[in-house]
Order: C-alpha cells, then sequence, then structure tokens
C-alpha cells in the first residue's frame, strides 16, 4: 500500500490516539490543482506524481480518503484528494478521485455524516465509511478521526502512449 499524509505518516497506524496530526507539517506547502478542485485554500499539500506508459487499457487504484477534520472540523476545513490522471499527448486530466456517477471531488466538505459533528448536514453520508473517534477511537486501525468507504479509481488508457499520474 502507499499513505500520502501531511503529517508524520509514522503516527498514522491505529489506535486513533493522537489528536493533530497534521500539525506536524508546519511548510503550508500548497498545489495549484488541489485549490482548483476543492475552491478552497490549500495547506501542507504532499504529493506523489509520475509518467508512465501503460500496455493494457485497464487501470484501476483502490483507496480511501481519511481526514483528522471528520467530527471536530468536518464543517469548515476541506482536506481534499485528487487522482489526476493526464494523456500526455491530448493534454486531457481527468479527476478519478470523484464521488461515483458525479465529477465532485472527494473531500471533507463532500462527504461527511452530521451524526458525528451536527453543525453541518450529511453530503453524500453512504460514502462516508468509519468514525474513528470517540467509543471507536481505541480500536481503529488508523489514526485518523474519520475515513471514507474504498473508492476505486479507474480509467480506460490507450495502450503505448504516455500518461501522467498525480496523487
Amino acid at each position: 500500500g502507499l499513505l500520502l499524509t501531511t503529517g508524520k505518516a509514522s503516527s498514522a497506524m491505529g489506535p486513533n490516539n493522537t489528536g493533530g496530526l497534521s500539525d506536524a507539517m508546519v511548510s503550508n506547502a500548497s498545489d495549484p490543482d488541489l485549490v482548483s478542485i476543492s475552491g478552497r485554500t490549500i495547506y501542507d499539500a504532499s504529493i506523489l506524481e509520475f509518467d508512465f506508459i501503460p500496455v493494457s487499457s485497464n487501470f484501476s487504484f483502490d483507496f480511501l480518503f481519511a481526514s483528522e477534520e471528520y467530527g471536530n472540523f468536518q464543517c469548515d476545513f476541506s482536506d481534499a484528494f485528487a487522482f489526476l490522471l493526464t494523456n500526455q499527448n491530448t493534454g486531457e486530466t481527468t479527476n478519478l478521485a470523484v464521488i461515483p456517477n458525479t465529477n465532485t471531488p472527494i473531500s471533507v466538505l463532500t462527504i461527511r455524516d452530521f451524526l458525528y459533528n451536527s453543525s453541518c448536514p450529511s453530503v453524500n453520508p453512504e460514502y462516508f465509511g468509519n468514525f474513528n473517534g470517540g467509543s471507536g477511537a481505541s480500536s481503529s486501525a488508523i489514526n485518523f478521526n474519520g475515513q471514507t468507504v474504498v473508492f476505486q479509481a479507474s480509467s480506460e488508457l490507450i495502450p503505448n502512449t504516455p500518461y501522467h499520474i498525480k496523487l
């Protein structure tokens, strides 16, 4: 597996017994793609990107999105995730990290359950996986307050065509 985090990766493993994991990063590094997708200011962006040439037309990647903002700050802050696939021949870029059957990007503001903070309504709660706080904190597999269900980013690719991926 792969973990992208804006805090200490060594602290990501459960149980959920440490708050403010992202406080470890103070670079305030942003990313123009995430700002554009989320419509919000982004702090402490974490990025993995690379070029590849597929030999198959099938491409898929399972992922989940987790955040410390769930519960306490899910109404105000927009931790977000993007999975940007670019065909380098055409320049066309597609965000594969979207709510199924929509173009809505995955973030704390677009997937949340009001059961864990009644200050704001639920949004796409069927895609909210687990709240890892409260009574569930000691048995949580990860040290983040909440997480989505597992999503699959997928796309048909043109074999032998150069692509760029940015997570």
